[in-house]
């Protein structure tokens, strides 16, 4: 069939290419033809001296010399009347310019169709990225709702159990006031005691009343209660043994499906995916460390931020189950 005309040298791919070859059906520049002519293998070659004619050319059968016609359904090749008799004889044929027609048209249909294929993969695939981001962003921005509003628990629940420290502690410091209150008095009476003994001592006579001093003092020293000093208040942080299972059994999680293109879902039918086993959660023994009260912790449920805490305080792990 014919082909369009180079105006390069198609050997050195910078002279002019004014010589063609109708063997080679290549174009030539003057000093790649003597060259071409000089070799053993290309020296009977024919040159056609003008480009214009190259059409003219590829068009004709090399055989025979004769216009191509035809085309062999057969071999799928152009052939000239004279092939029709003789290679080609007994083969089915059609119209060159009915086969051109066909072809065009068949090319033509084909790619409408892929235009029209791609064309909607692009689109569908472009509202498959902005529908798979918004999801993306979706799942982010529920992740961190739900993260913050643990937080506020968390943060509540920290401020309730300060308050109520505080106010046992404020409970506390008064009883230890009001103690403390007790033991000045009791120190300010035995001082004052101690003032008066002084001040009997000082005097010089030893007679009857002074007895009567001394009975009285002692009368009154015995009215001194001196109380024992209480057992002390304490207060201290029993940290809780957190572990990464446990935030994740407050936090909700997401399932996301990947990309599989053809090519994997064949890959996968050859060789199906070993899926590794879950790791099954287990349930969780919580004990108070103060009344040894004991809690179940089940696995995959949800319980209240202070539902294992005991006697004021978080419970600790006993054992896994």
């Amino acid at each position: 069939m014919a082909q369009t005309a180079s105006k390069t040298c198609e050997i050195c791919v910078s002279a002019p290419g004014s010589c063609f070859c109708v063997d080679c059906e290549q174009c030539f520049c003057e000093n790649c033809k003597v060259l071409h002519s000089r070799q053993k293998t290309s020296g009977n070659h024919e040159f056609k001296e003008s480009a214009d004619s190259i059409l003219e050319v590829k068009s004709k059968c090399t055989d025979h010399k004769e216009v191509f016609s035809f085309v062999c359904i057969a071999c799928n090749v152009p052939v000239c009347v004279c092939c029709v008799t003789e290679k080609h004889n007994g083969h089915k044929l059609s119209k060159l310019k009915d086969t051109i027609a066909q072809l065009k048209t068949k090319i033509e249909q084909e790619i409408l169709t892929k235009l029209n294929k791609t064309s909607g993969n692009v689109s569908e695939l472009e509202k498959t990225c902005l529908l798979f981001n918004g999801q993306v962003e979706t799942v982010i921005r529920s992740t961190i709702e739900e993260g913050d509003k643990i937080k506020s628990m968390v943060d509540q629940y920290t401020a309730n159990k300060i308050a109520s420290l505080q106010e046992q502690a404020r409970k506390e410091s008064k009883r230890l006031a009001a103690i403390l209150s007790d033991h000045k008095k009791a120190f300010e009476n035995a001082y004052a005691l101690n003032n008066r003994k002084s001040s009997i001592e000082e005097q010089s006579r030893h007679d009857g009343s002074l007895i009567k001093v001394l009975k009285t003092l002692n009368e009154d020293i015995d009215k001194v209660e001196v109380c024992p000093l209480p057992k002390f208040p304490s207060v201290s942080y029993i940290p809780k043994l957190v572990k990464e299972s446990d935030i994740s059994q407050l936090l909700g999680t997401y399932e996301l499906c990947k990309t599989k293109t053809e090519t994997d879902i064949k890959s996968e039918r050859r060789q199906p995916e070993r899926r590794q086993p879950e790791r099954r959660q287990r349930d969780i023994l919580y004990q108070c460390s103060n009344c040894w009260n004991k809690k179940l912790r089940k696995a995959y449920t949800i319980y209240p931020l202070d539902h294992f805490c005991c006697c004021e305080m978080s419970m600790e792990i006993k054992e896994y189950k």
